[in-house]
């Protein structure tokens, strides 16, 4: 985990694990994040540490102690787009967002995770725009 990492940002939601005989405990965010847990917190969500017992080999809750690329702004998104594309674009992604989220993306209210990326490079590839979509900016964090 990065130094300057604050539990503050884990939603109340995240589970938690505990299994330190894990073969993946030094890499697994669930575990790495139980070290980080403040004093005033007298309950978190944990992963069943008996449900281990059968799945030695795998765990289908690990998840990778590794930052993620959001993307922060849309508001030139559709600069370099022909305007009939862009109109596509626009209402695909409102359709698929819905209209309340896309603005909040477009006023930086809210990030776009790499998955939502990725749905838009598809859009684009769909309507033939060989371009990278453009964002406003990055922000390397955690995945909750």
């Amino acid at each position: 985990m990065s130094p300057d990492f604050n539990y503050s940002e884990v939603p109340a939601t995240f589970l938690h694990c505990l299994n330190k005989q894990c073969k993946h405990s030094a890499k697994c965010m669930r575990y790495l994040v139980t070290a980080y847990v403040p004093d005033n917190y007298p309950v978190i969500s944990t992963v069943n540490p008996n449900y281990f017992s059968s799945h030695k080999e795998s765990c289908p809750y690990f998840m990778a102690d590794k930052k993620k690329r959001f993307a922060l702004g849309i508001t030139h998104l559709l600069d370099n787009v022909p305007h009939k594309e862009a109109l596509g674009i626009k209402r695909e992604l409102m359709a698929e967002l819905n209209r309340t989220t896309y603005y909040r993306c477009y006023r930086k209210e809210r990030l776009l995770k790499p998955k939502e990326q990725e749905y838009i490079r598809q859009l684009f590839l769909k309507r033939g725009i060989k371009e990278e979509p453009v964002y406003d900016e990055y922000v390397e964090q955690y995945e909750w």
